[in-house]
């Protein structure tokens, strides 16, 4: 009911819910005051860049970088770790950790795809961390990094740090789950209580940092709860908006379709919002039209975009059809250059060419109009490079334009 007491219509209870998330919201008012702080890290675009937050961390923690915390952060945050842990097959205690000198300490980036590795020869103590912000870990990616320093360190003391927003824990147990609240609270209190040695670029760097992770990684963050308010108190008139926000992924559909059927030499195949599918005019043999639950043009080699909400590929892939046609598609793929056979033969589906378009880091921050230039970028470069060395490999093939053995025959 209104203030008059007369019943209010779907649509003017929309409007009212509108109206009071917009004019009537303190919540709202306290939310946009936070964005508006001026944050480095989000002014570049690093909130979620694992690549970004990884090199950051290497900077505190190693003990000879200009930042004049010494080995403080490092000391403190493996304290914490083995504190945390209370495992007894570790060799390494907290105390131990207090009266080393860790200052040199050697800090490397991706050896061995390792996102950050520390290595203390005086102790004979290496650290292996791994750094997830967005995604989780892969392919037993963990113990693989193990056994290689295990490899290259025999006899060393291993420890493994496990980064994740929430500390979540890792596959392999050797590993001690490091949450970035964690992270932040180090953070801030060194940066508070050696005010007086740091350089101020590097505090306010170091107060930025922290900001930004407690807006938008750790959980329960300030934004979050904040976030989570205001959906509480304003559902009817968020989920108005949800249902009527501007589409990004049709907007990229919309955008690929058109690059596609502007180009010379290429023809649309069936399509969907997340997958594009595209094929060039002159692979239309019947050689490779013998596919079947794919496509309803029975092609078996075509171009897919993959349009994913935080990602954009562009793939070529070999479809369903026939064994023999598949498999020699597939050795075209070892034998090329410009094609890849990531695996043996699949029961269904193989890509043999890959390219990202756009990543989850690209989005950060970005407007529709930026993604659409970046993407404009990568289909020039696929046109004029790409695609002409993949025609001719194609076209190379002398199997896919010779008529059928019935067509010859006759």
């Amino acid at each position: 009911m209104s203030q008059t007491g007369k019943s209010l219509t779907s649509t003017e209870r929309d409007m009212e819910a509108l109206e009071v998330f917009v004019v009537r919201n303190p919540d709202l008012e306290q939310l946009e005051a936070l964005l508006d702080q001026f944050n480095i890290f989000e002014a570049i675009g690093a909130v979620r860049q694992e690549l970004r937050h990884s090199d950051f961390l290497a900077f505190l923690l190693n003990p000879q970088q200009n930042h004049r915390l010494g080995d403080a952060f490092v000391k403190r945050l493996l304290q914490k770790a083995l504190i945390a842990a209370q495992s007894a097959s570790i060799p390494v205690s907290p105390i131990d950790l207090d009266v080393w000198s860790l200052d040199e300490l050697v800090i490397q980036r991706e050896w061995q795809n390792i996102d950050i590795m520390i290595l203390d020869e005086a102790h004979s103590l290496a650290i292996i961390i791994e750094n997830k912000i967005s995604g989780g870990e892969h392919s037993g990616q963990l113990k693989r990094y193990r056994h290689t320093v295990e490899q290259h360190y025999p006899d060393w003391c291993i420890i493994g740090l496990y980064f994740t927003p929430d500390g979540d824990p890792a596959s392999d147990d050797s590993y001690l789950p490091i949450g970035y609240d964690l992270v932040a609270e180090l953070v801030d209190r060194l940066a508070e209580s050696r005010a007086s040695t740091l350089g101020p670029d590097v505090r306010t760097l170091m107060i930025h940092y922290t900001q930004m992770l407690r807006r938008h990684i750790v959980a329960q963050s300030e934004i979050a709860e904040l976030c989570q308010r205001i959906y509480h108190k304003h559902q009817r008139a968020l989920d108005l908006i949800y249902e009527h926000r501007p589409d990004l992924q049709e907007r990229i559909r919309a955008l690929l379709v058109s690059l596609v059927e502007e180009a010379p030499g290429l023809h649309p195949d069936r399509s969907t919002k997340t997958y594009i599918r595209f094929v060039a005019r002159e692979w239309d043999s019947p050689a490779l039209r013998q596919g079947s639950g794919w496509t309803p043009s029975g092609r078996m080699l075509l171009f897919e975009f993959e349009n994913a909400p935080r990602h954009l590929k562009l793939k070529l892939i070999i479809g369903p059809g026939p064994k023999e046609i598949r498999q020699k598609l597939h050795e075209l793929a070892h034998r090329s250059a410009v094609l890849t056979a990531f695996r043996a033969l699949a029961g269904k589906w193989n890509t043999i060419f890959l390219r990202d378009l756009l990543r989850a880091e690209d989005y950060d921050g970005a407007s529709a109009d930026d993604l659409e230039d970046l993407i404009r970028e990568h289909w020039s470069h696929f046109l004029q490079s790409d695609l002409p060395r993949i025609n001719e490999t194609v076209a190379a093939e002398r199997w896919i334009w010779e008529p059928p053995s019935n067509e010859r025959s006759a």
